[in-house]
């Protein structure tokens, strides 16, 4: 399975529109240091794709037939591509949780087949079997543990810490990848996000390896980032960038 970053950012994106914070204006001058919100496509073993939230508009960047999509909650900054991705010329199933649905993606789908699952449910799907994880965030939200022939990757965001019950799950798994929410910068105590530490501290906890995403701007700046996680965690830990992949 190869994991594929299209979008690490939070909700407005790096840089965000006019700020001239610290962290954006090194994204416009350092084109890797600019994020998109969150985005992230599994490719399987067989070459299929499933894509998992739709922050940004995917049709350049993903050129394939999807076999489905997966959301973790209806906030905007995490479905903003489906308004133009409805449109997609193959019936495609979307699974996401019941609480929050937006209205036009419910009542006018256009070619988005959308199925409510719940935190438990397991999905299968081409080579990969998907279980639905409770994740701690302000609208019902769900994370994600997909397998794929005894590899385990989970990803895990919006969410500020872990349920006590979707932690016991993970720790029984042996994961390879954790990808973690760490929107804020470190010390920052937000009720529904991760800060830098709180993240790496989580995947710590469940994986081999940790990748820290949905990125807000009101984080460190790129490469201050980087070097703060890379001295902290060592290689056990990185911050994910858009574009990035990795091979489980």
């Amino acid at each position: 399975m190869i994991v594929y970053f299209i979008g690490t950012g939070g909700s407005e994106g790096i840089p965000a529109h006019l700020c001239t914070c610290q962290t954006c204006e090194e994204a416009r001058k350092l084109g890797f240091a600019q994020r998109k919100p969150s985005t992230l496509a599994i490719i399987t073993k067989n070459k299929k794709a499933v894509l998992i939230d739709v922050g940004t508009d995917i049709r350049d960047l993903l050129h394939v037939p999807l076999e489905a999509i997966l959301l973790t909650h209806w906030h905007h900054d995490h479905i903003y591509g489906l308004y133009k991705l409805r449109w997609i010329a193959k019936k495609t199933t979307l699974y996401a949780p019941k609480g929050d649905a937006d209205w036009l993606m419910v009542n006018d789908p256009k070619n988005i087949d959308v199925k409510f699952i719940k935190a438990g449910d397991v999905l299968e799907i081409d080579s990969l079997r998907i279980t639905a994880l409770k994740l701690n965030h302000q609208v019902e939200t769900l994370g994600y543990l997909i397998e794929e022939d005894n590899k385990s990757v989970a990803v895990l965001y919006d969410t500020k810490g872990l349920p006590e019950e979707t932690l016991e799950l993970l720790e029984k798994k042996n994961l390879r990848l954790a990808i973690v929410d760490a929107t804020y910068s470190p010390g920052i105590d937000d009720p529904y996000h991760n800060n830098v530490d709180e993240g790496a501290q989580i995947g710590l906890k469940l994986a081999e390896r940790t990748l820290l995403s949905h990125i807000s701007h009101k984080n460190l700046p790129f490469l201050m980032l980087d070097e703060y996680v890379r001295k902290k965690y060592g290689g056990k830990v990185l911050v994910a960038y858009d574009g990035m992949l990795f091979y489980v």
